[in-house]
């Protein structure tokens, strides 16, 4: 008779293998039934007609998405904006509009991880998190200020209309509410150079995480209380602007992003 199978793929089944918590089993945890998981994509293959219109919608102001951008390395998804002033493209999971792939929330301690890299850093505003509308021209409205155009949202944004600060900032808004920014001051996008944009959420905290090209962290947040409702249904979000008339590329290698099945955490 062979050996047994594994039988129940759970996080509780999990922990009496491990007998508690350790170090690895936040790594085993992505692996069971108990949580839920969008992506990972490569974008090497994005179905027969190639521009991802069954995985992703877009929200386009005069822009485009190329879904697989033929002979990149490890493959790519292509937003670009028209050669117009405040010109955008925003992309999000399942390709309709009307908040399809609004499945996350805050509650079931979600996460997303976008590889990005932007073809100039000049003139333009780029977002990377979660967001709970997709119909507005970025969840962020001023960034300097801050104020927002989505009730709920957590995202890291760059926009070199805040000339006072030209970095990566974190701006969250809770149920319209006076959004809140984190300001390491230290990441800027470099034309045609990948990194890796996180953000976290736990119940109603927020937490933003960067890494460099390959993958080495380099940042994370304190988490930051009261950030976002934590019952709101959010999707994953990408968004690029042209702030001039010069079109803008922003080239995604990889997009991910994960949660808990339920709230319980046993």
């Amino acid at each position: 008779m062979a050996h047994d199978v594994l039988l129940y793929r759970t996080r509780s089944y999990l922990k009496k293998f491990f007998g508690g918590r350790d170090k690895l089993y936040p790594f085993m945890e992505l692996n069971t039934m108990d949580m839920v998981v969008w992506g990972p994509h490569d974008f090497i293959d994005m179905g027969a007609d190639g521009d991802g219109t069954t995985l992703l919608g877009e929200t386009v102001d005069a822009g485009s998405m190329t879904g697989t951008v033929a002979s990149t390395v490890n493959g790519i998804c292509r937003l670009v904006t028209s050669a117009g002033t405040e010109k955008y493209i925003g992309v999000f999971p399942n390709g309709g509009e009307g908040l399809m792939g609004a499945a996350f929330k805050g509650a079931n301690s979600c996460v997303v991880w976008a590889r990005v890299a932007i073809s100039s850093a000049d003139a333009v505003k780029i977002e990377v998190g979660f967001i709970d509308d997709d119909s507005d021209a970025g969840a962020v409205n001023v960034l300097g200020t801050p104020s927002t155009n989505s009730h709920d949202c957590a995202v890291w944004c760059y926009d070199t209309d805040d000339t006072t600060a030209l970095y990566w900032q974190g701006v969250h808004s809770a149920n319209s509410q006076t959004p809140s920014k984190v300001e390491p001051a230290v990441f800027l996008p470099v034309a045609a150079t990948y990194e890796w944009l996180g953000v976290a959420l736990n119940d109603g905290n927020v937490k933003f995480m960067h890494m460099d090209a390959n993958g080495t962290p380099d940042y994370e947040s304190a988490w930051q209380a009261s950030g976002i409702t934590s019952t709101d249904a959010l999707i994953p979000w990408i968004f690029v602007q042209a702030r001039n008339g010069t079109s803008k590329n922003l080239d995604i290698d990889y997009w991910v992003a994960w949660q808990r099945r339920t709230a319980a955490d046993d």
